[in-house]
């Protein structure tokens, strides 16, 4: 028998995520990360690190400071947890999450991920476990025991990406040093907290493909219960049944599940595009923030009688394509845009009339506190309040769009060759093929309109330099130009 391969990610197992944090704490659910360290591991190599600093937000107590040498000082300036956690869950996504006590590592992460509105249900190994089931005749688990006792490397030691780097170090080790039987029945051993719906058989569980797409859970009445994605479906699938650190919630889906359904997408780009479709068609029961049915608020700006671009509040459905070209910013709720043009308008100095938050024949209440320059009552440049204002919603409002006309996106599976043409214009998503010259059934479609959720995920696409390569510019109705 072939000896199974844990550290360098075998498909038996799947990719690996190394992790470790630091903490202002003990307990998950009042303390913060202050620093994380992932090493990520696929079919034998590296391929990629990542570690920062981390604001916690709160004051790092003397003790922790002297432990792991990071103090109030060094976080100055680092990013909150919500500004890097779209790059965190993409190098965790589809890999087993390991650490050394990956209770404590995954309770900080699911927290912090709790905290942004993100679910992390990852499959679970821990280090610690699985010296225990390989070195019974030992006392201490600890990491700096194991780091002693089979003499590996760890410079900085109470570091995230140190104390990673010695996790996959121990890795390698048992690796090379165990039988492979011996590793095989540990790590089956440690894993096995996984546990599987009681309707769904293990033989199914097992034939799920660990490539790109889309996967559903049905119900015992064929009502689909959840919409998931993932760039390795059975990786992901077993994370939401794994025995650690599962909520009330996960628990009660795993319970209802007696079918899982995949779909498979080339890449990850139509895997995400598939999900929010389903999500809003099939309006699936435990996928409660997607699928509930919400007006957009819209704020467009027009230039007022005096040249001065001034913020109206619009509340719509949907938007029509070509009506998408003068909106500043999408809104979840009329409190959230309030919010955000209140503190547009303090830390821009502009204009709470213009703004749209006041209405008065006159001078707004900030004019008397010498809080707005005078844009209401004609004093300020016009010139000068109006690129304020396009500041201030540069990074909130819906990008121009950067071509002539329409594009084709051909996403490629790097192994199967399967490709998947996407056909968008002006943001919206006008349809797909299976193949560059499949456009001809898109001369009949319904009328295109613009859907902002679709336009988060395009927009991340599209203006992303690596992808520019698999972008063509389209000339209607068949015909594909060069490369944009």
């Amino acid at each position: 028998m072939k000896k199974p391969s844990l550290a360098y990610g075998t498909s038996m197992f799947g990719p690996l995520a190394i992790v470790d944090v630091e903490t202002t704490g003990m307990s998950a659910v009042y303390g913060r990360i202050i620093e994380i360290g992932i090493i990520r591991v696929e079919k034998g190599k590296v391929v990629r690190t990542y570690e920062s600093l981390v604001d916690p937000e709160c004051y790092i107590h003397p003790m922790i400071e002297q432990l792991t040498g990071i103090g109030n000082r060094d976080v100055e300036g680092a990013p909150v947890f919500s500004e890097i956690s779209r790059e965190v869950a993409g190098i965790l996504d589809g890999a087993i999450f390991v650490a050394h006590n990956a209770r404590f590592d995954i309770g900080f992460i699911k927290q912090e991920f709790a905290r942004v509105g993100r679910a992390f249900n990852p499959r679970c190994l821990c280090t610690m476990k699985l010296s225990r089931r390989l070195f019974p005749q030992h006392r201490r688990h600890d990491l700096s025991s194991i780091i002693e006792r089979h003499r590996l490397s760890c410079p900085a030691r109470h570091r995230a990406m140190g104390d990673a780097r010695a996790v996959h170090e121990f890795l390698r080790f048992i690796d090379e040093e165990q039988p492979g039987e011996t590793l095989k029945v540990a790590l089956e051993h440690v894993l096995k907290d996984t546990r599987l719906p009681p309707h769904v058989e293990r033989a199914d569980v097992r034939a799920l493909p660990d490539t790109c797409g889309v996967y559903l859970f049905y119900g015992a009445h064929g009502e689909v219960l959840y919409v998931g994605k993932s760039k390795t479906i059975r990786t992901r699938v077993l994370g939401h049944f794994a025995g650690e650190n599962r909520s009330a919630k996960e628990m009660e889906l795993s319970r209802c599940v007696t079918r899982i359904e995949t779909r498979g997408t080339p890449g990850e780009l139509g895997a995400l595009l598939l999900e929010s479709e389903l999500i809003k068609q099939l309006r699936p029961i435990y996928n409660t923030q997607s699928r509930r049915i919400r007006k957009l608020l819209i704020a467009r700006g027009e230039t007022s009688p005096d040249g001065y671009l001034q913020v109206s509040l619009e509340e719509t459905e949907e938007i029509e394509a070509s009506g998408c070209t003068d909106i500043l910013s999408v809104f979840k709720s009329r409190k959230q845009a309030e919010e955000f043009l209140r503190e547009t308008a303090r830390e821009y100095h502009l204009c709470s009339k213009l703004l749209g938050l006041e209405r008065t024949k006159g001078a707004c209440f900030g004019y008397h506190l010498h809080q707005c320059g005078g844009a209401c009552v004609g004093e300020e440049a016009v010139a000068e309040y109006n690129r304020r204002v396009e500041e201030a919603f540069r990074r909130r409002r819906v990008a121009a769009w950067p071509y002539a006309g329409a594009i084709a996106i051909d996403e490629i599976d790097p192994l199967t060759r399967e490709r998947q043409v996407f056909f968008v214009d002006n943001w919206c998503l006008v349809g797909s093929a299976r193949s560059a010259d499949g456009m001809e059934h898109l001369e009949s479609a319904s009328v295109v309109r613009f859907d902002f959720d679709t336009y988060k995920l395009l927009s991340r696409y599209i203006l992303n330099p690596a992808n520019r390569r698999s972008i063509k510019r389209v000339a209607w109705p068949l015909e594909t130009e060069g490369a944009a």
